[in-house]
C-alpha cells in the first residue's frame, strides 16, 4: 500500500507539468495579443493618414471655390492663380486655371420655335496631388489632381 510521501510525490510531479502548460499557454496568448495590437496599429494610422488627406481635400476644394467666387472670369487673364494651404511650408500653392468657352445650347419650345443661348464660359482650377501633399499612405500620391470648376454642361 502505498503511503503519504508517494502521493506527495506524484501530486508534485503533476503539478509542476501542469505550470509549464501554462506558462506555455500564457506564451502564446501574449504572442496571439501583440499581434492583434499590431494590426491595429497599422489600421489606426492608416485611418489618420486617411483623414488627413480628407481634411486637405476639403480646405483645398473650399478654397477653390472661395477663388471662383470671387474672381470668376478674371482668373482667365492669368495661367494659375495661388490658394491658401497652410498643410503646406510655403503658406500657399499654385491651381492652374483653365478657361474655355461653352458650346451655345440651343432651347426648343412646344410650338416649334428655337433660341439659342450662350453658355457662359468655363473656368476651372486644379490643384495637383503633390501640391496638396496627399500622402497616398506611406508614399506621395500620383493620382488625378483636384479639379473644381463651373461646368454645367455634360461632354
Amino acid at each position: 500500500m502505498p503511503n503519504s510521501s508517494d502521493r506527495d510525490r506524484r501530486r508534485a510531479r503533476g503539478r509542476s507539468g501542469q505550470r509549464g502548460d501554462v506558462l506555455l499557454e500564457a506564451l502564446i496568448g501574449v504572442a496571439l495579443l501583440a499581434l492583434l495590437g499590431a494590426g491595429l496599429g497599422h489600421v489606426a494610422a492608416r485611418v489618420a493618414a486617411s483623414q488627413r488627406d480628407a481634411k486637405v481635400e476639403s480646405f483645398a476644394v473650399e478654397q477653390l471655390r472661395l477663388a471662383l467666387q470671387m474672381d470668376g472670369l478674371s482668373l482667365c487673364e492669368g495661367s494659375s492663380t495661388a490658394i491658401q494651404a497652410p498643410w503646406s511650408a510655403a503658406a500657399a500653392e499654385d491651381a492652374t486655371v483653365q478657361c474655355s468657352s461653352a458650346p451655345n445650347v440651343t432651347l426648343g419650345f412646344g410650338s416649334g420655335a428655337s433660341a439659342t443661348v450662350a453658355a457662359p464660359p468655363e473656368v476651372a482650377l486644379e490643384v495637383s496631388p503633390g501640391a496638396l501633399g496627399m500622402t497616398g499612405g506611406d508614399r506621395r500620391d500620383d493620382g488625378p489632381a483636384l479639379v473644381v470648376g463651373t461646368r454645367q454642361l455634360p461632354q
